[in-house]
């Protein structure tokens, strides 16, 4: 899934000047795909330019490998039109290569959980036999797993450090 970064005009010719078409990564080739989002950019702010309410700034959606050809291309002290513009790029694309990051950590993180919790989930035999959660409800057969922990009255109250 893509993440939207927003561009100036001086931005979008700046990864234009500076990325190349050519640019690879794994077989792939990044660069051509990146400029012909950053080409795309560039004649929309042409194409509004001097009409009412133009944009400061448009979206492009970028791909994890765009963000790091991006990182990889632009210099945090690359000037367009003597303003500096290196800078505020790599922070933006900085910040999406961490949302992608973070993606990729919670969904991680989310299949590590499901994973506890089966190693959490006593087995069939301990249930006496019914394969399912144990419940405190007798005589259905209701085998929905919950998310609370199973029903032990032997086990007595949990042990309170003092």
């Amino acid at each position: 899934m893509p993440k939207y970064v927003e561009i100036n005009e001086d931005e979008a010719w700046a990864i234009d000047h500076t990325v190349r078409h050519t640019y690879a990564e794994a077989q792939q080739n990044i660069g051509r795909d990146l400029l012909l989002k950053i080409m795309t950019v560039i004649l929309e702010f042409e194409e509004r330019r001097g009409k009412p309410f133009a944009p400061e700034t448009l979206p492009v959606a970028l791909t994890e490998d765009e963000c790091w050809a991006v990182d990889h291309q632009i210099r945090c002290d690359l000037t367009v039109n003597n303003k500096p513009v290196g800078r505020a790029i790599l922070l933006k694309t900085f910040r999406a290569l961490t949302e992608f990051a973070n993606d990729r950590d919670s969904e991680s993180g989310v299949a590590r959980l499901g994973s506890l919790a089966d190693l959490l989930r006593p087995p069939a035999e301990e249930m006496g036999g019914g394969g399912g959660v144990a419940t405190d409800s007798a005589g259905e057969d209701d085998e929905r797993p919950t998310d609370r922990p199973p029903f032990r009255p032997e086990s007595g109250p949990l042990p309170r450090d003092k």
